[in-house]
């Protein structure tokens, strides 16, 4: 398994890939079963994937996304880590001005995301004044999201559109990664091992709960992912070890059914699917309609990820209620399409905002 540098397509087709992933789970774990275990544990969430392939195969795919279309996430995490890696050598320079790219990179498209939700699910399910209902029941959870704070409150970081837990998250990983970079230029691969068997032994021994916060829903409970995103990024060219694979194949199987391997589950499917890339990147790359269809998708999945969480109501709620494969996929496709054009609209409504009220900051690419 050898693993070569990410060029900027590559990241861009495994950005498509992931968001396909998180889109599709997004839909589907709505159903009443199987959720995931993403944010905590229970072998029985495993046990009804199971028996639903036994008892309803043609539900394969609902099932699937359910239950493992939320380690899209971990690609994003990932990608993140790695692109800031090969973009920085050994230091990120003045701290403001790097904070200060990110904000600019993420925060308005953000903004405009709240607006948007505000218009479609006030409208759609209050009536004309529906959108000023929603923004003052919910006042609270947007301040908490907008100071990028939620997930350190219990009961918020879900509010009030479930996706959008990740923007604090990636802000605060903003934050730390200066610090892990210069972990690994002093320290190199070493350090960032530490560091991470560190977070894994603190996350186990509190069960990933701290004072009513989970830990996953911080930067700590996923510094592994982050750490092999920076060690690949200077590593380089090497050949991915056959029994790391293996291993990770085991684990990952044994924490899908054990709490304790469980937390081992979101660096093993990483490295899963790292290695799987490099395997199957030739056929990706040789079929031009699949390589432009993920391209696409990994283009915009910034903007699908703001709003595809407040665009599922309508087409998930249809799907539940006849419980017909056909029609689950049907509306899933509708969902996705949906999603796409609103992601479209926020993307161009970003440019001309950040064009015309930041152009003197937002240097030109």
């Amino acid at each position: 398994m050898n693993w070569s540098a990410l060029s900027k397509q590559d990241s861009g087709l495994l950005k498509g890939i992931a968001i396909l992933m998180i889109m599709i789970h997004n839909f589907m774990h709505l159903f009443p079963t199987p959720k995931e275990n993403e944010f905590d544990f229970s072998s029985l969430r495993f046990e009804q994937v199971i028996n639903g392939f036994i008892n309803n195969p043609e539900n394969g795919l609902q099932l699937l996304f359910s239950f493992f279309g939320h380690f899209g996430v971990q690609v994003f995490i990932f990608l993140s880590a790695y692109g800031l890696a090969k973009k920085h050598k050994d230091k990120v320079g003045p701290f403001g001005l790097f904070m200060k790219d990110r904000f600019f990179k993420t925060y308005p498209a953000f903004l405009l995301a709240i607006v948007l939700w505000a218009l479609i699910v006030g409208w759609r399910d209050y009536g004309i004044l529906g959108p000023i209902k929603v923004v003052y029941w919910h006042w609270d959870a947007l301040l908490y999201k907008l100071t990028l704070v939620s997930n350190f409150i219990p009961g918020q970081s879900f509010m009030p559109v479930g996706p959008w837990w990740f923007l604090p998250f990636i802000f605060q990983f903003y934050l730390i990664f200066p610090l892990l970079l210069k972990l690994h230029s002093r320290f190199g691969g070493t350090g960032l091992f530490v560091l991470s068997s560190f977070s894994m032994i603190a996350v186990i021994a509190f069960q990933g709960d701290l004072g009513g916060i989970n830990l996953y829903k911080l930067v700590f409970g996923h510094i592994p992912e982050f750490c092999l995103g920076i060690y690949l990024a200077k590593k380089g060219n090497f050949s991915f070890p056959i029994p790391i694979i293996l291993i990770a194949l085991i684990v990952f199987f044994l924490g899908s059914m054990n709490q304790y391997w469980w937390y081992f589950n979101h660096v093993s499917f990483l490295v899963l699917f790292v290695a799987a890339f490099h395997c199957l990147k030739p056929l990706l790359y040789a079929n031009l309609r699949v390589l432009r269809f993920f391209l696409f998708f990994g283009k915009y999945s910034m903007s699908l990820f703001l709003v595809n969480g407040f665009l599922r109501k309508p087409m998930v709620g249809k799907a539940i209620e006849n419980n017909d494969w056909l029609l689950t996929l049907l509306m899933c496709a509708i969902f996705i399409i949906v999603s796409v054009c609103v992601a479209l609209l926020l993307t161009r409504l970003e440019n001309i905002v950040c064009s015309r009220l930041f152009k003197k900051v937002i240097p030109k690419v």
